[in-house]
């Protein structure tokens, strides 16, 4: 998707500052927040694989507002289709693959499968990115829109041929609201669970630093075409961080947190020397930022693969939503923290002031949050090797 490496900066050129973005990134969030939960009971109650194509024709539609309609209002009705998207594949995607595992005896396998899928569309979306750079050349940011809005059409084609095996229970028969109150009160009455969630939701406002990424390399002195190739070696880092996930069980509490340290330290690092303004200096941040955002990545995706290990009820995608609403708590968060701050101050300054906090609870949660023991099944979770 080429468009994620430069529509910062498309909305910029188009009147929208990176404050103004921040309102955007803000209410596409709480878009997402307010249907989380009740997408996911659905996904519980109707069939996931509708579920998936419905979300894709909404994703379609955010690319072809932000080109037809060029403005704050236009990129506003993109953000909200693009959150009720995201919700309606958020817990659905999780739900669908993991219960189609169990149902062949292979449950284990599910971080394998999983972060290799991730990995995947990581890579591409990287490719997609490095494209944005010739394509900005060629002809401007409406050639990269043009281009993101046919992967979205690819998207679109590719749901229509997903399978449709039996499910392991007639859950259609159930009601809707059963799985609301089922998935909800399984989160409320599982310590394990709980700190999960947590754990997810405080790191989640790390990883939001990465929709200021393009107007953070754009103030280091960057072009837009090196704009494009820094965000996509950011990309490249997620990648890295999302296939490692799945090669080790989550370590231990200690290790976690001095993780989320050395990812908040890289971050850090990488925002002073972007303030330089010097070419070497701008290469430094992005070396920088690409090691903590593939680091903190790894975090997220493990703390992701462990909560569907953890879930034993029926309302798997119910719970799944739960843990992603808690998850937009933290990335409104930092979405409005970066978007009010950057209206007085550049954004590198910005992420160095908000990484710092962000970095301190988030340690605190993931050290005091996790259990010592490893789930049961992580000696066999994974690919051969592991």
């Amino acid at each position: 998707m080429a468009f994620f490496a430069v529509s910062p900066l498309y909305f910029a050129a188009h009147g929208v500052d990176a404050t103004a973005q921040g309102t955007l990134f803000v209410l596409w969030s709480l878009t997402s927040f307010l249907c989380e939960v009740p997408s996911g009971a659905l996904a519980d109650t109707v069939s996931r694989r509708l579920l998936l194509q419905l979300s894709a024709v909404l994703y379609l539609g955010c690319f072809g507002s932000w080109l037809l309609l060029p403005s704050y209002g236009g990129f506003l009705l993109g953000f909200v289709l693009w959150g009720v998207s995201s919700s309606l594949m958020s817990g659905t995607f999780e739900a669908l693959l993991y219960d189609e595992l169990a149902s062949a005896g292979q449950e284990s396998s599910y971080d394998m499968v999983r972060t290799r899928a991730e990995t995947a569309g990581v890579a591409s979306i990287s490719f997609g990115m490095l494209a944005a750079g010739p394509l900005v050349a060629l002809g401007g940011y409406r050639a990269v829109a043009i281009a993101s809005l046919a992967v979205a059409a690819v998207h679109l084609a590719t749901t229509a041929v997903l399978p449709a095996p039996p499910r392991r229970e007639a859950v259609a028969e159930r009601r809707y609201l059963q799985h609301l109150r089922t998935g909800v009160s399984e989160v409320a009455r599982t310590p394990a669970l709980r700190r999960t969630v947590l754990a997810i939701t405080a790191t989640v406002a790390l990883v939001g630093f990465d929709e200021y990424f393009a107007l953070f390399f754009a103030d280091a002195g960057l072009t837009p075409g090196w704009v494009a190739v820094a965000v996509a070696v950011v990309a490249v880092a997620q990648g890295l961080g999302t296939w490692a996930a799945s090669r080790r069980t989550l370590p231990g509490r200690r290790a976690v947190a001095q993780l989320t340290v050395l990812a908040g330290a890289a971050f850090a690092a990488g925002a002073v020397a972007a303030l330089a303004h010097a070419a070497s200096a701008a290469l430094a941040a992005v070396v920088l930022i690409a090691v903590a955002y593939g680091i903190i990545t790894n975090l997220y995706v493990a703390q992701e693969n462990r909560l569907q290990h953890q879930i034993t009820g029926s309302a798997r995608a119910t719970v799944t939503s739960v843990a992603g609403v808690s998850a937009e708590l933290g990335a409104i968060t930092s979405f409005a923290l970066m978007g009010g701050l950057a209206h007085w101050w550049s954004v590198p300054f910005v992420l160095l002031v908000a990484t710092m906090p962000f970095t301190a609870i988030a340690t605190a949660v993931v050290r005091k949050g996790r259990p010592r023991s490893r789930r049961p099944s992580a000696r066999t979770a994974g690919s051969p090797g592991r």
